[in-house]
């Protein structure tokens, strides 16, 4: 018997170790319920560490839309001087604005967009300007008008947005302009009472002042509106003074904005 047995095994090791020599040369195939299965490694993870990157998707980068814009605006105008008010004892301000006096401005524009919450914009304006005094009730009855043309450079703070995909951006503004403007003014013969009205210049320093919002419509087209005052530094915008004025004059305006937005090709980062 015993001559039998070992034939049999050495037969039984002939027979599995061509097996395991045939299974060492494939690559391993893991059954789905196979507890033991080895999690592959992720193409994702940097060399020398294991934390995957965060990355922006290229249509989130797209839509913070760095770079170049360009658009017109058209809007109303109104101005706070002497002769523009609502009321005789009231200083000129936003709430003593005569509303029924409301000119039109138009404009260009562009826009450049250099980080997530800042852009510089540079801007031409035309306004024009009036008021009188029948509209408070003042005995002297005054009345101009005024020609504006600005030149203005902006300094843009946007709003955080929690998205890049929020259509909407909301901003504020301050900058430096120029503005050369022209006044006409027309009183009463005689006149009420002693004022000067030619000694001035026609080219006027001013600082714009203002918020507003746009929407992106597309990627490239947007839609917004704005409004901004401007604080000058002499009390002729109404073409005369009076030693008793209380502030300079100034004016501003509130415009609708369309633009287009140059796309640049972006590359996507990644920040580790």
């Amino acid at each position: 018997m015993k001559y039998l047995v070992l034939p049999a095994f050495a037969l039984i090791f002939l027979m599995v170790l061509p097996e395991k020599s045939e299974g060492q040369g494939r690559a391993p195939v893991y059954g789905s319920n196979s507890m033991t299965q080895p999690r592959p490694i992720s193409r994702s993870q940097p060399p020398g560490g294991s934390r995957r990157p965060l990355t922006l998707t290229r249509r989130q980068m797209a839509m913070q839309q760095f770079g170049w814009e360009i658009g017109g605006n058209f809007g109303s105008s109104y101005s706070l001087t002497d002769a523009s008010g609502t009321s005789i004892d009231r200083r000129a301000s936003f709430l003593n604005t005569q509303w029924s006096t409301m000119s039109v401005n138009a404009g260009v524009f562009g826009r450049y967009k250099f980080h997530e919450l800042y852009a510089i914009k540079a801007s031409f304006n035309y306004g024009r300007v009036h008021g009188a005094d029948s509209i408070a009730g003042r005995a002297r009855n005054f009345f101009f008008h005024n020609n504006i043309f600005e030149l203005a450079v902006l300094y843009e703070v946007y709003i955080p947005k929690r998205s890049p995909l929020f259509p909407f951006n909301f901003y504020g503004f301050v900058g430096m302009a120029a503005f050369y403007h022209y006044p006409s003014l027309t009183v009463p013969e005689p006149p009420p009472f002693d004022f000067t009205w030619d000694e001035y210049n026609k080219i006027q320093p001013a600082i714009p002042i203002g918020f507003g919002f746009n929407y992106s419509v597309t990627r490239e087209f947007k839609i917004g509106y704005e409004i901004g005052w401007r604080k000058t530094f002499f009390d002729y915008l109404d073409g005369f003074t009076r030693p008793w004025s209380r502030g300079s004059d100034s004016y501003y305006f509130g415009t609708v904005k369309l633009s287009y937005y140059f796309p640049r090709q972006m590359t996507q980062q990644r920040r580790w």
